[in-house]
């Protein structure tokens, strides 16, 4: 039996879906690949595809090896991994999110049209069920991702925590950080951490307006907020960071809402402007110190 295959339709096939799985991944890791990147990269890996069908003779073990090699290439292009564990997540979620996405293609066409599926061909796959197979695949492992999540959050240890100053309070959930080192470098008392939008009511302006302008990098701005004494200054290191520097103020209070109630006086928080749990489930990181 003879089967014509057309280089134009695989190839706007093949292109349509190693897009989205692209897509999908870039979106599940919280990568920041524009649509631009995410394209060339797609078309790059579809090109050689179709260059590897229509010039290299066919045999199982040796498409294998090409068509791993494309997507390598392709991979290392679109995500740029930092190092080997960052390639090998990202390369088995392609390969997961590819898996589901052509089980699901398959599924969804064997529902809807189970006489045709005995008779199937390439040709007599329509391109809606595939769209449909990327969303279905994107929104279920969205949620297990979440469940997943969840599941881990609930072996992890939270605290509700308020802060007081000049007679204002805030109450934030906390995560105790056992990673979170950070000491002030004069009182070398240990450090909270906690996001800038939820202690806005116990800042100074002036101190608000560096953060609402973004400028917490700015020599000479931080350098004027030094003469105030309620401001300090918290060196920090982290991945691709070596010399960082956080802003931090001191409270008057700090309770932690254990079944004994923890009371701590003069306690330092170091502000970040940006968010510090992904999914918004904490927006503060208590040092382990102030526990024990």
């Amino acid at each position: 039996m003879q089967i014509e295959i057309y280089i134009d339709v695989l190839f706007f096939i093949n292109f349509i879906m190693v897009y989205f799985i692209f897509f999908i991944v870039n979106k599940l890791i919280k990568n920041k690949a524009s649509l631009k990147k995410i394209a060339f990269s797609s078309f790059f890996a579809t090109f050689l595809y179709i260059l590897t069908i229509v010039f290299v003779p066919y045999n199982k073990i040796l498409s294998i090896i090409i068509i791993s090699f494309i997507f390598i290439l392709s991979i290392y292009i679109c995500f740029k991994p930092r190092n080997i564990k960052d390639f090998f997540k990202t390369f088995l979620l392609v390969n997961i999110v590819a898996f589901c996405t052509g089980g699901a293609s398959i599924a969804i066409f064997y529902y809807t049209n189970f006489n045709h599926f005995l008779n199937f061909t390439l040709n007599h796959f329509p391109l809606k069920f595939l769209i449909l197979s990327i969303i279905c695949t994107y929104i279920t492992i969205k949620l297990f991702l979440s469940w997943y999540k969840r599941i881990c959050i609930k072996n992890q240890s939270f605290y509700n925590i308020t802060l007081y100053k000049n007679n204002q309070n805030v109450t934030l959930n906390a995560l105790l950080d056992s990673g979170n080192n950070l000491k002030e470098p004069i009182s070398k008392k240990p450090v909270i951490v906690a996001e800038f939008a939820y202690i806005k009511p116990l800042l100074p302006e002036n101190l608000k307006v560096i953060f609402y302008e973004k400028q917490e990098d700015n020599l000479n701005k931080l350098l004027e907020l030094g003469h105030n004494t309620n401001i300090r200054f918290i060196p920090f290191k982290s991945i691709g960071k070596e010399n960082g520097l956080l802003i931090g103020t001191k409270i008057d209070k700090l309770e932690i809402h254990t079944d004994n109630k923890i009371i701590l006086k003069d306690v330092i928080v170091a502000i970040s402007n940006f968010s510090l749990s992904n999914d918004g489930f904490y927006n503060a990181l208590l040092n382990p110190e102030l526990i024990n």
